[in-house]
């Protein structure tokens, strides 16, 4: 008797009102649209769309509206090398090199030891490097070739430092591995068993599907970006209907309705801490409730109020993506929204969780999040302020324009090439082809982005290294 009353209480409990925590985090950070799921392993608590695929379109956001989903690939490449640990055909601990032949690293040492695990926890020593791959029309060999020419900035195993090409590396081992190709394995391994119908991780696929939410820059619609070769570190795209798939079999421990797809103890394996992950300042101000972070792999695990949570964001050009597990309450959220830089993933995925896990609220996140939102702002404009108040006024370069022109070169980035072109030096470095203007001295301004770029002059005064991307390149005779 007492048993059932419990039970009785328990589902007579209000559920949140999750439709109307959407709606007014659709107005509050004024994004286009959103689609949110939340569930358990057995069963699917709420899942729906909000605002429109467009901004001045009509189509609505449906659950099977389909956003780029960014770095919460991540997991999937995780789960991939799980799957084929389960079969014995690869090893969390195996030497990258066992399956990917071409992997190289800078440092003798990393190079010497590194494994799968190493590329899955961000530990290799390497910086981000992203401007390698963005729109830059490498492929993925060739972007896994010129990141083992990159110079770390940490000591291996020593730090965590976010790095998308490790994760691009390790899904071109799954796909040796497992013979499949990271493409096809996704498509047969894991998007079909769990009746991802609207997953892919192809760009010619993904604009194929009738049902697309198109991304936003500044409230303006942009076209789907292809980015086909950062693979298994963010390429996917996928629907809440799909994702909500997804995170049920996380959830049920590697079984989604009945079929084990991995075992419990390997999938286990990337939602245990790996990396210790250093609380910053930006994180702070916005989630003044996390108490600490560690790496998995392809997960991020922080500690919310008491709570487990196993998480990870994505970031893409005009989307961003959010995928949180409450480990111990065996609840999951997904909040996909078509803004770019919008923090209304985190702010809803924080109300909802203090709803369903019972917490006091302690803060409105919406108001919370948009006012750090506000701050980070503010100290961008200043940061530019104070830029512009540093430059040297009525500063010369040392030489004529025509004497910076020449090939730079830096091992992983490649030639940059400077050709002076009607009185203007403009910049050649793979598709980016753009005017530098001068700054101070002998620092120019990229016209395309706005960073500097500064030239070094020998003691004869001629230049012989530039400084771009925060790389060094060397002019070449």
């Amino acid at each position: 008797m007492m048993i059932s009353l419990i039970l009785a209480v328990v589902m007579a409990a209000p559920q949140p009102d999750v439709k109307a925590h959407a709606e007014a985090a659709l107005r509050a950070w004024s994004v286009p649209g959103i689609a949110v799921a939340v569930v358990e392993p057995e069963r699917v608590l709420h899942m729906g769309g909000y605002g429109v695929r467009e901004t001045g379109k009509a189509e609505p956001v449906t659950e099977h509206s389909t956003f780029q989903i960014a770095s919460t690939t991540k997991a999937f490449t995780a789960a991939a090398v799980a799957m084929l640990a389960d079969e014995g055909k690869m090893s969390f601990d195996d030497p990258v090199r066992k399956h990917l032949d071409f992997f190289r690293l800078a440092d003798p040492h990393a190079d010497a030891l590194v494994t799968i695990r190493d590329l899955l926890t961000h530990r290799t020593g390497l910086p981000r490097h992203d401007v390698l791959w963005v729109r830059t029309g490498l492929t993925r060999e060739e972007l896994i070739r010129r990141i083992g020419l990159a110079r770390p900035t940490a000591s291996f195993r020593n730090q965590y430092q976010y790095q998308n090409l490790m994760f691009t590396s390790a899904a071109e081992a799954v796909g040796r591995a497992s013979g499949l190709g990271w493409d096809g394995f996704l498509a047969q391994r894991i998007f079909a068993p769990l009746g991802m119908k609207d997953s892919s991780s192809l760009y010619a696929e993904m604009v194929r599907h009738g049902d697309m939410a198109m991304p936003h820059v500044k409230d303006k619609a942009q076209p789907w970006g292809n980015y086909d070769n950062i693979g298994g570190a963010g390429s996917i795209a996928s629907s809440v209907h799909d994702l909500a798939r997804w995170v049920r079999m996380q959830l049920g421990g590697g079984v989604f309705e009945g079929r084990r797809l991995i075992s419990e103890v390997s999938l286990g394996e990337t939602h245990s801490p790996q990396m210790v992950n250093r609380l910053v300042s930006p994180t702070r101000e916005l989630q003044p409730d996390f108490s600490q972070t560690t790496y998995g792999m392809g997960w991020t695990i922080n500690h919310y109020r008491g709570e487990m949570l196993i998480m990870h964001a994505g970031v893409l050009n005009g989307f961003r993506a959010l995928i949180t597990m409450a480990a111990r309450r065996k609840l999951g959220l997904i909040v996909l929204a078509n803004q770019n830089g919008t923090n209304l993933p985190e702010a809803l995925t924080n109300t909802l969780l203090d709803e369903y896990l019972g917490l006091e609220k302690k803060r409105d996140w919406n108001a919370h999040m948009l006012a750090v939102t506000r701050t980070n702002e503010k100290k961008t404009e200043r940061e530019k302020r104070e830029r512009e108040a540093a430059r040297k006024q009525n500063t010369k370069p040392s030489l004529e324009l025509e004497a910076y022109a020449g090939v730079y070169r830096e091992p992983a980035y490649g030639e940059a090439r400077l050709r002076l072109v009607d009185g203007v030096l403009q910049l050649e470095w793979l598709r980016l082809k753009t005017e530098l203007k001068h700054w101070h001295h002998d620092t120019f301004l990229v016209k395309a982005n706005e960073q500097l770029v500064q030239f070094r002059l020998n003691e004869k005064g001629s230049p012989v290294e530039l400084k771009l991307f925060d790389q060094v390149f060397v002019r070449q005779p």
